[in-house]
């Protein structure tokens, strides 16, 4: 309903850049009007399209995670790599042992191999580091200007 309280039914994301609002896109590889927000049936219809395991609805969905917000977490950040697959699953084809126009499997444009191995990124940009910033966490409106 918009508001703080009762179940949570959708997470709407977005993203602000120098004062702007860039809003997520559509997920249109799930049919007409999916949407860009998240919502147990978003999540239901991915999972139907890629052809997962819906363990999300089987842990009760928004609603638990809903429940677990309230109970109270901790945001943790963090700069990592992956050393079992090298982060594929993130930004390029992955699983890669499927094709990758099969649909769930293209994920991004890096095109993995050799020098997405965590060895050689430690070797070529060591220095590589992150920073965090400006992280805003208050009631939904409340963290942007209108």
């Amino acid at each position: 309903d918009g508001s703080d309280s009762g179940d949570l039914s959708e997470i709407k994301r977005f993203y602000v850049q120098d004062g702007k609002v860039i809003e997520n896109s559509e997920a249109s590889i799930l049919g007409p009007s999916a949407g860009s927000s998240i919502t147990d049936e978003f999540c239901t219809k991915q999972k139907d399209s890629f052809l997962d395991t819906d363990d999300f609805a089987a842990k009760g969905g928004l609603k638990q995670m809903g429940e677990a917000l309230d109970r109270g977490m901790v945001l943790v950040l963090s700069l990592w790599d992956d050393t079992d697959v090298n982060m594929l699953w993130l930004d390029s084809a992955y699983p890669t042992d499927e094709p990758s126009d099969k649909p769930g499997v293209l994920r991004g444009p890096c095109p993995g191999g050799s020098s997405s191995e965590p060895e050689y990124l430690r070797k070529t940009v060591p220095e590589s580091h992150v920073t965090f910033s400006q992280i805003k966490v208050g009631t939904i409106g409340s963290t942007t200007q209108s």
